[in-house]
């Protein structure tokens, strides 16, 4: 996580904008970042002059107008925080594509998409986006707290929850007022009766068995132990896996929830990991922060990019 340095924060014309620009704000100071880009994509720049006057952009070109208006946005709040530089960018095309094009040239590391909750919009652009890159996304919701003191890290004790959980501490090491949650779900298995055990024995041995994993995991991050802590969650019958981990994530008092997922493949287009495609349906109030490897599938973006 102490390797973000560029931020791309993807902007709709709306009030959620506000919203993305003071996100953007805190987290560039928590993180340190050294640039910010805020992006706007237009189907087509020929927008009808009716719309341009109701804009209040009279007597400019579309992009320039809009660029102005976001910076009526941009401009109070970061120069209040001058070391950090930002950029508005206003480009016409497809949306996804657009944004993974500028992404990639501007090397950024970490792409902020609104969620919304009660304003209008679906979402759907910051999800494809997620499904369709191998950028990290964080989903900022219509509210937020200034503060980062409770992460939350969802584990299932592989190489991809790991990569998130190692991100997280990176940042926590000069944050000492950051505290880490390792939140890990399991299910009792139904054969735990032809074994000829109760459901309390094999509940706890699968506790007991994600105990071990986590001690494992405490050989790889010494830091854990003055840092972290593990919390089991048990997953019920046909307890939806999303729901569960956003309610507990709410227990928790999280001010943001991260997890691991696989990065894009040909293979396996449009799919991300079941846990986080399921959290995704899930309306959350609080900031999703979804980490991938940046050199998984490296060919696949330019495929997806190519004429």
């Amino acid at each position: 996580m102490n390797t973000i340095n560029r931020l791309m924060v993807g902007l709709d014309l709306t009030a959620m904008d506000q919203t993305m620009v003071d996100y953007a704000a805190f987290l560039s100071q928590v993180l340190q970042i050294e640039k910010v880009y805020f992006i706007h994509v237009e189907k087509s720049l020929e927008v009808p002059g009716e719309l341009m006057r109701n804009l209040q952009l009279n007597n400019v070109p579309a992009d320039e107008g809009i660029r102005e208006m976001i910076m009526t946005k941009v401009g109070p709040v970061f120069s209040q925080i001058p070391h950090i530089e930002a950029e508005v960018l206003v480009e016409e095309g497809t949306p996804v594509k657009e944004l993974l094009h500028w992404a990639k040239v501007k090397h950024i590391d970490l792409i902020l998409m609104g969620r919304k909750l009660r304003m209008r919009g679906t979402g759907v652009l910051a999800q494809k986006l997620l499904r369709t890159s191998r950028i990290s996304v964080l989903f900022v919701p219509e509210t937020f707290q200034p503060r980062l003191n409770n992460v939350v890290v969802s584990v299932d004790f592989s190489e991809y929850s790991e990569m998130a959980l190692e991100r997280v501490l990176k940042v926590a090491a000069a944050k000492p007022d950051i505290n880490v949650i390792c939140l890990h779900a399991y299910q009792v298995p139904t054969g735990y009766i032809t074994l000829g055990m109760s459901y309390e024995a094999f509940d706890q041995r699968m506790r007991d068995f994600a105990q071990q994993k986590y001690d494992q995991l405490l050989t790889h991050f010494p830091e854990l132990r003055e840092r972290a802590k593990l919390v089991l969650v048990r997953q019920e019958g046909d307890d939806d896996i999303g729901e569960l981990v956003v309610l507990e994530a709410k227990r928790l008092r999280a001010d943001m929830l991260v997890m691991g997922a696989k990065g894009m493949s040909a293979a396996a287009l449009f799919v991300l990991g079941s846990v986080t495609e399921k959290i995704l349906r899930h309306d959350m109030d609080i900031p999703l922060l979804v980490f991938k490897k940046r050199n998984e599938d490296m060919g696949f973006l330019d495929a997806l990019l190519s004429p």
